[in-house]
């Protein structure tokens, strides 16, 4: 009976899209992927026909964020999916190069060919990668899988063809270009996905709640899909943006009017976000709004409109809990780190539970 197929480690989130119902063979999103190719083996009769064959499943799960510093590694399983009678075992050595500002670490295994019967596999390698993308850069890479497998046949077999088979894995983004003059360390993500900040409404309520409505009743749908928001490019004399948030909330003929609503510890929160480029706007533009908590749910049904009108309107500003402000603010912060947003960058803001 076949040996039962070997899994990627489950602490890789890579590992999670090596076995996804996905047509393409690098099933990824923004921080992990999961390189998968069936490497197939032959051997030839007397007419020089095929007349046996192996195939062996070689899966690379990566997280982006496996290693610091704009390197990764790759979780590598190899399992028998086939083999003929014919066919007493195969071998395979896995190595990989990358193209770019990019150097593989050691082969897998440490180089040394792993010996494989039907129905066997290893789940035990790892290939890594590291970038040398320079500070305030961004580029490029791609990684490429070489094999080089050999045949041993039962007695009459037929004659073994060696197999050097080579595979490219998906692009990524290596940059030291999120905060560069803040320190932050270089970081890579998988390229052709879309960044995105997620507020749950059981965690930032309020706040949370106000960025739906806006989405959801603004001609401008900001930050929805099709309608991204992109991170501005951070003044050096301004960094926290307390510049553009006054400018929306305390500057001009209609200020904030703190307290109005009967929140507590009432404060403005501005949407689109001060440290976004759609943001920014005068708050004379704006329509203000009170999100509330009716029956322990959070909901935009619940949300009351206390100045403006206009759907065109650029902007809403709302009565929310300081600490919930707060804390978006932070969410806000985080996922531009981990989801490596650089300046002027487009990203999805998303609304769940």
């Amino acid at each position: 009976m076949p040996a039962a197929a070997p899994r990627v480690a489950s602490a890789n989130p890579g590992a999670d899209l090596c076995v996804k119902d996905d047509p393409n063979s690098i099933p990824s999103n923004r921080k992990a992927y999961c390189t998968r190719y069936l490497a197939e083996y032959v051997t030839l009769g007397e007419d020089s026909k095929v007349n046996g064959q192996a195939h062996v499943l070689v899966l690379a799960a990566a997280a982006m964020n496996s290693l610091p510093n704009a390197q990764w590694k790759e979780d590598i399983v190899i399992q028998v999916a086939d083999m003929t009678p014919n066919i007493s075992a195969v071998t395979m050595a896995l190595s990989a190069t990358c193209s770019g500002q990019c150097t593989a670490g050691a082969p897998a295994w440490g180089g040394t060919p792993v010996l494989l019967r039907k129905g066997q596999g290893r789940d035990d390698g790892t290939l890594s990668y590291s970038s040398s993308v320079g500070k305030g850069f961004d580029t490029i890479v791609q990684p490429s899988y070489h094999v080089n497998g050999t045949i041993i046949t039962a007695k009459g077999g037929g004659r073994p063809v060696n197999r050097f088979v080579d595979w490219s894995g998906p692009k990524v983004r290596c940059d030291d270009n999120v905060s560069p003059k803040d320190g932050s360390p270089p970081g890579c993500i998988v390229d052709g996905h879309t960044a995105n900040v997620t507020f749950h409404r059981s965690l930032y309520k309020g706040a949370a709640v106000a960025y739906e409505w806006a989405q959801k009743n603004l001609t401008g749908h900001f930050g929805a899909p099709g309608h991204l928001l992109n991170r501005w490019y951070v003044d050096p004399l301004d960094p926290e943006a307390d510049g553009r948030r006054a400018l929306t909330c305390d500057r001009g003929p209609f200020k904030f009017p703190r307290g109005a609503t009967g929140i507590p510890n009432d404060s403005c929160d501005e949407y689109p976000f001060a440290k976004s480029t759609q943001g920014g706007n005068e708050g004379e533009q704006c329509i203000d709004i009170t999100p509330r908590e009716v029956g322990g749910v959070w909901d935009v049904a619940n949300v009351t409109v206390d100045r403006g009108t206009p759907p065109n309107a650029p902007c809403i500003r709302a009565h929310v809990d300081g600490e919930d402000n707060s804390a978006a603010g932070r969410e806000y912060a985080r996922a531009v780190t981990s989801d490596r947003i650089m300046q002027g960058e487009a990203f999805e803001v998303i609304i769940d539970a």
